[in-house]
């Protein structure tokens, strides 16, 4: 088979790292416009419970991105001058440009044909000199919006407005801090990917952004920083989380999350894969999770099935469910912290445990299993008061 991957980020790259693996013969072809080395996000975190399919499908790939792994167990939550500490979680996180880094040498090493500072061929084109496309060019992919009605495309922007950020403050768990500003509350999630250096993503609610006087950085200039004076009116606003430490963008602007489904993953011998199937919030860092999982499916899909529709329908099978369930937490997510103004006022402990239950994925009734500690002492502050 000939197999064309749209795309060089994780998704795209580990889905043609894995079927070159499981099928040497074919000839797989990674198109990507940037250059090798450019990426524009920070660390890419995993959860423990996603590394198990990364280490049975490729463990080499997996022996090589782990040694680069900063670890953690425990999320803490800043608030109102105080700092709760909850501990019995597990994640990992790495660069994204190590990840990528690692990725090409694997994809390289086992004959995958790579072409960077490339723009692919015409899908048409490509459709028809390949048995297989995939398209995994992400959330704005010019590949689903040139067939968005036989996918069956429907997007939908957050209300709230995000900035992605990197600093060399070393945060050593994943970190949700709240500020509360003179326009309202300003709220960022952080956590840690190598020594020294950690993702810092804030986020705010538009009529807080509006009344900032943030409105500036809806232009986009031609800076590869971003947009210098956001960063550095958020470097202001959580001066006392970052203690000194400094701030960056890499062309980080203020942007929505943008919600991404479609009714259909597949479109005759095309298949969309990751973000541009389908997108998560930030919030519950799932979205290259989802997008190596998706890889991993499809691969093995390929390998177990005679024909590429029946390989397709089983991919989307495997996938759509777990993927839908993923973004119906994601969402709901989304919403708490867009009305994160109605926890805001709460006393610390309450905040606190809104916060760890705000997806539906744990609820009052696990915390204890996870950290029995702070809710006894929780329940014991709760017992004083009353």
């Amino acid at each position: 088979m000939r197999i064309a991957v749209i795309g060089a980020g994780p998704g795209g790259l580990y889905t043609a790292c894995l079927v070159k693996r499981l099928r040497p013969h074919d000839v797989v072809e990674v198109w990507e416009a940037n250059a090798a080395r450019d990426t524009f996000g920070f660390g890419v975190v995993f959860s423990d419970g996603a590394l198990g399919g990364i280490e049975a499908a490729d463990p080499a790939l997996f022996e090589a991105v782990t040694a680069e792994f900063a670890r953690w167990t425990r999320i803490d939550v800043h608030y109102r001058d105080r700092t709760q500490r909850n501990e019995g979680y597990g994640f990992a996180a790495v660069g994204r440009h190590t990840l990528l880094r690692l990725l090409q040498e694997r994809c390289a090493g086992l004959g995958v044909r790579l072409h960077f500072g490339t723009r692919a061929p015409e899908v048409s084109r490509l459709r028809a000199s390949h048995d297989l496309v995939v398209a995994a060019d992400g959330v704005g992919s010019r590949t689903r919006a040139r067939y968005a009605a036989a996918f069956g495309t429907e997007r939908q922007e957050a209300g709230s407005r995000y900035m992605w950020l990197g600093t060399d403050r070393p945060f050593d768990a994943l970190t949700f801090a709240v500020v509360e500003t003179e326009h309202g509350p300003v709220q960022a999630h952080a956590y840690p990917y190598a020594p020294g250096r950690s993702t810092f993503i804030v986020e705010v609610g538009d009529a807080v952004w509006r009344a900032a006087g943030l409105r500036s950085a809806e232009r986009r200039p031609a800076d590869p920083v971003g947009d210098r004076d956001g960063i550095d009116e958020v470097a202001r606003y959580f001066s006392g989380l970052l203690d000194g430490h400094a701030l960056w963008g890499n062309r980080s602007y203020w942007g929505r999350f943008t919600a991404v489904r479609n009714r259909n993953w597949s479109h005759g011998n095309l298949v969309l894969l990751g973000d541009s199937a389908h997108t998560t919030h930030f919030s519950i860092g799932s979205g290259t999770k989802l997008a190596m999982e998706d890889g991993l499916a499809l691969a093995t899909a390929l390998h177990e099935h005679r024909t590429v529709p029946e390989a397709l329908a089983a991919y989307e099978a495997e996938r759509r469910p777990a993927v839908e369930r993923m973004q119906r937490t994601a969402l709901t997510s989304l919403e708490w912290f867009e009305n994160i103004d109605r926890c805001v006022g709460l006393p610390p402990d309450a905040f606190n445990a809104h916060l760890l239950t705000r997806s539906g994925r744990l609820s009052r009734d696990d915390l204890p299993a996870v950290d029995a500690e702070h809710v006894g002492r929780i329940r014991r502050r709760f017992a004083d008061a009353a």
